[in-house]
């Protein structure tokens, strides 16, 4: 015959009566198979503890995530227009193009320019022509003068002749470079390195000074622009800590610093701008994209913490950890329902519930009962 003895996490089985089993005849094999059938549930047992990993519940200080929405914004975007009247020639690159600094994107028609400064350039040749001729007649009257032969006023008229004359040079000169400067003002050049993100002109149309014909975005030194609550002003200094998402690159998070803090962006809705750049190169994000941003901010306190993944959320409503505690040479955990306060990093703070240096399951959780033994993972 066999007794059992239970326990909370325990049940042990004893043979009694061994005795009058032999005394009823029973044979040895009896006996055997009964401590065999013992040794294969204890086996069996030990089998069924499960092995769960634990951390020490810590004192360190309290951080405050602040969670923003933003906009990835340029540094420079530009509307490109003509400085000078004219029909559209050429249009070398459309929306979405990148070009470099110094590259063409819109030519005008540069003909009617073109003969107006062969006019500008054949009126010099004349006027230093003339301008020539009134110094050799200058020549001739200051040399009739000085042997009385000629009246001294005509040299004095030629002399007043020349300076107009040179005077009339020098503005034509003027007049070429301004037309040689309108000529290379035919030709629309990008400011900056960038892409093309709207073309707004197209061949043959007129343009005047002022008419935008494309706008150009910088695409180095994007920045994400936040606005942030007011009550936020003065705890957001450089060197919070900064991580960014975005909606195009789901699967992954950026490190990003403080840029600039604009004082005044809204003050209808009491928020200012803060300004952060990823710390990554290269990220494939464009201006105009949605961001998030997560900042940790000091609270200037400390507080117990535990993982996240030591708390399990009931369906009613209790927030619970386990608690890892000696059982003679073995563990077993209690449940102890906590109260949380602060999450950041993958911690939270533990406002109640447990205390510092108790060790608590974190990784096996999911299935425990109270008083259960468990085995420690090293």
């Amino acid at each position: 015959m066999a007794e059992r003895i239970e326990g909370k996490s325990v049940k042990v089985w004893r043979i009694v009566q061994a005795p009058a089993l032999f005394e009823r005849g029973k044979s040895l094999g009896v006996l055997v198979v009964w401590l065999a059938t013992l040794a294969a549930w204890q086996a069996g047992h030990a089998a069924q503890e499960p092995r769960v990993a634990v951390e020490v519940v810590r004192q360190m200080p309290l951080l405050s995530r602040l969670e923003l929405s933003g906009t990835v914004t340029a540094r420079r975007l530009s509307q490109l227009s003509a400085e000078v009247p004219g029909s559209v020639a050429a249009v070398h690159h459309d929306a979405g193009a990148e070009v470099a600094a110094g590259d063409v994107l819109v030519e005008l028609d540069r003909r009617l320019e073109e003969i107006a400064r062969e006019q500008t350039v054949a009126q010099i040749a004349d006027a230093e022509a003339q301008l020539a001729d009134a110094h050799r007649r200058l020549g001739i009257a200051e040399d009739l003068a000085k042997r009385s032969h000629g009246p001294q006023n005509a040299v004095d008229t030629i002399k007043t002749e020349i300076a107009v004359r040179r005077a009339a040079v020098e503005r034509l000169k003027a007049e070429r470079l301004a037309s040689e400067e309108r000529l290379i003002r035919h030709q629309i050049k990008a400011p900056f390195s960038g892409a093309i993100s709207r073309k707004l002109t197209e061949v043959g149309q007129w343009v005047v000074p002022g008419t935008s014909v494309a706008e150009l975005v910088e695409l180095e030194g994007l920045r994400i622009d936040l606005p942030v609550p007011q009550q936020y002003y003065t705890r957001i200094k450089e060197g919070v800590d900064i991580s960014l998402a975005f909606d195009a690159l789901p699967e992954a998070t950026f490190p990003a610093r403080v840029d600039a803090i604009v004082p005044v962006s809204d003050p209808n809705a009491r928020t200012f701008t803060l300004r952060v750049v990823p710390l990554n190169a290269g990220i494939e994000i464009a201006p105009g994209m949605s961001a998030r941003a997560t900042i940790s901010l000091r609270t200037g306190a400390e507080g117990l913490v535990v993982s996240r993944d030591a708390l399990l959320r009931q369906p009613d409503g209790r927030i619970t950890a386990w608690v890892v505690e000696p059982n003679g040479d073995g563990h077993l955990v209690r449940e102890r329902r906590v109260e949380i306060g602060l999450s950041f990093d993958g911690m939270t703070e533990i406002r109640s519930g447990l205390k510092l240096g108790d060790r608590v399951v974190v990784r096996g959780n999911e299935a425990l009962s109270e008083g259960q033994t468990v085995e420690l993972a090293s």
